[in-house]
């Protein structure tokens, strides 16, 4: 697993499994209605080769029902870097209240208030992932120059951002 220019490497897929254990928020991409992507923050559970999602009866059920394909995208920092871990797979919902059990999915805390009686899973056919040194451990080069156009007015500067929200409080699973 070396190192490129950039400081980035290719994380095996034991790694992979080993860092998703770690995060307790990722989010999930599915196919809209519309045909566009669209991505949601959840909390997961990952086991056996999949990562399971307790959801609400919202867009993510409808979409994975029409459009059965999802990714799921985590990442986080340890002492070696940055990181980042794609899961690609088909998306179904699970029924079977063996499997759920088993996974722990019902027993995971969400960060939204809403009842979450339904579970979503991603059977991985792709784990990919990366890992980016500390910006002080990559070798710094110069910026490069920004083509702009002779009439091109300048952007405006950006708005200050606002505070940020308090947070959702976290409730345990409904039993």
């Amino acid at each position: 697993m070396g190192r490129t220019a950039t400081g980035s490497a290719l994380l095996r897929t034991s790694e992979c499994w080993d860092l998703l254990e770690t995060a307790a928020v990722g989010r999930l991409a599915v196919t809209g209605s519309d045909g566009m992507p669209d991505i949601f923050p959840v909390n997961f559970v990952p086991f056996e080769g999949a990562v399971y999602i307790r959801t609400a009866p919202d867009v993510k059920v409808v979409s994975i029902t029409a459009h059965p394909f999802a990714a799921f995208e985590v990442d986080g920092e340890s002492d070696e870097g940055w990181w980042s871990v794609v899961v690609r797979g088909a998306a179904a919902l699970v029924r079977d209240e063996v499997e759920i059990e088993r996974s722990g999915v019902g027993r995971l805390m969400t960060q939204s208030p809403r009842h979450k009686q339904h579970v979503l899973k991603v059977t991985a056919t792709t784990v990919s992932g990366r890992r980016f040194a500390h910006r002080d451990a990559i070798a710094p080069t110069a910026p490069r120059p920004v083509a702009r156009v002779a009439d091109e007015e300048p952007e405006p500067p950006e708005p200050p951002r606002s505070d940020r929200p308090d947070l959702i409080p976290s409730h345990p699973p409904r039993t």
